[in-house]
């Protein structure tokens, strides 16, 4: 039964709820992961209503009914990318699990997710219809929550934006000027290279983006022993918190590309030194495109970050070069053998599951090909098919295949039969 939960320690009071949510049978064993998760006690896990829509709709409803869940679930893959997830659990709610945000700052971007949809489908979107809730209980029995106060949200929301716009945007080589820097101060302590300050920026493209960062565990799978974390990013179009697409990372121009990465890293070291506590993995996978890496410039400025990383860690960092696909061999290995010297081993990321396709990335230097598995693959039977063909085309150009956001432990152990190296965990697993 949806209830209030009770006060706790930084917790603001919510308003009481009125009536059941029937949970869909099948939606019941995808929220076992969630039974008693500290996400709860974090405010992390929250439900979105379609109530609005469907009263407003009336007849229409079982006609619409299929394009509304489509639209949303749309959003959602845009909004919450590989740093959450998200499932439909009744006719009328989504359940949204945000891990790696606060709070408030979990509910502002469900109300914006829910907003976007009753725009859409209603043309507008009132007040009394943002209905966010936060789950405060997952049980075999259902779902308690308890809806968060709007005032509270928009208040937060305004407070956010306020910050967004009042951040410093550097100007780029596309608005005809150059950035003025500060003269040095010979008496200012030394600050680490990766302080971020390549994030936010407004794209060639005029788009306002910033790139948010996590760490994701990673493991080697026959002693499932972690070897340390991977950064894992996503860039988001500022004010609307949409991932773009690998599509739109690509059609990016090459100085937005390199700032990018260089944001990534500086996020990511950031993260380790915060979460770590002092102490040290053994190492940290890193992702840059080749587009930094094809040239003097882009090189010179991932290898002075590497350098800083190789200190965070016990035995070195792994380059993960994006954005391969179709690169020709010989410019590929070019790439590669460059900045070999500034880490370990590198490794090439793929935007799909490797295919026959992959003859560019012969003998171009990688010891290893990485992957994410898709989502929603229900059955194990569906899964090893997918995973055996996968990692069969893996290990036609390199040794160690390492396949990311497995939806569990056990599916880990399926893919590392399957010849499987190295794995890491959805949000959910984990």
């Amino acid at each position: 039964m949806l209830e209030p939960h009770a006060a706790s320690s930084g917790r603001p009071p919510p308003r009481r709820l009125e009536e059941l949510r029937r949970l869909n049978q099948a939606a019941i064993s995808s929220l076992e992961p969630f039974v008693g998760s500290p996400l709860l006690e974090n405010g992390q896990i929250n439900l979105l209503s379609l109530d609005a829509v469907i009263a407003r709709l009336g007849p229409r409803w079982a006609a619409k009914r299929l394009a509304v869940y489509d639209y949303i679930e749309r959003t959602l893959d845009r909004g919450v990318g590989d740093q959450g997830h998200y499932l439909r659990v009744s006719d009328t709610d989504f359940l949204v699990v945000l891990p790696y945000e606060r709070r408030t700052t979990a509910q502002v971007r469900c109300l914006r997710y829910l907003r976007a949809v009753l725009t859409h489908f209603l043309g507008e979107a009132r007040p009394a219809d943002l209905v966010v809730r936060e789950v405060t209980k997952i049980s075999k029995s259902g779902i308690d929550a308890a809806r968060v106060d709007l005032g509270r949200l928009t208040a937060e929301e305004a407070a956010e934006e306020a910050r967004a716009a009042a951040a410093p945007v550097e100007p780029t080589a596309a608005e005809g000027t150059q950035p003025q820097s500060a003269p040095p101060d010979d008496n200012a302590p030394a600050s680490p290279a990766s302080v971020d300050r390549w994030s936010p920026f407004v794209a060639a493209n005029g788009v306002r983006v910033r790139v948010s960062c996590v760490l994701d565990p990673v493991f080697e799978l026959r002693s499932f022993g972690r070897i340390g974390n991977r950064i894992a990013r996503r860039v988001v179009r500022m004010g609307t918190d949409e991932v773009l697409t690998a599509a739109e990372l690509q059609n990016l121009s090459r100085a937005d590309i390199e700032r990018i990465d260089q944001a990534t890293i500086a996020r990511g070291l950031g993260r380790l030194r915060a979460e770590e506590g002092g102490e040290r993995q053994l190492s940290l996978i890193i992702p840059v495109s080749y587009i930094s890496l094809s040239n003097r410039s882009g090189r010179a400025a991932v290898a002075e970050l590497l350098a800083e990383a190789k200190g965070l860690v016990q035995t070195g960092v792994i380059v993960e070069v994006c954005d391969i696909e179709g690169v020709p061999q010989t410019a590929l290995l070019e790439a590669t053998s460059l900045i070999r010297p500034h880490c370990m081993f590198l490794i090439g990321w793929l935007n799909g599951a490797p295919d026959r396709g992959l003859g560019n990335l012969q003998n171009a230097g990688l010891s290893g090909v990485s992957f994410e598995a898709p989502k929603n693959m229900v059955g194990d039977a569906e899964f090893m098919g997918w995973t055996r063909a996968a990692v069969q085309a893996a290990k036609r150009v390199a040794r160690s295949v390492i396949i990311y956001r497995l939806d569990s432990a056990r599916r880990a152990g399926m893919a590392a039969l399957l010849g499987a190296s190295h794995a890491s965990l959805s949000a959910a697993a984990a």
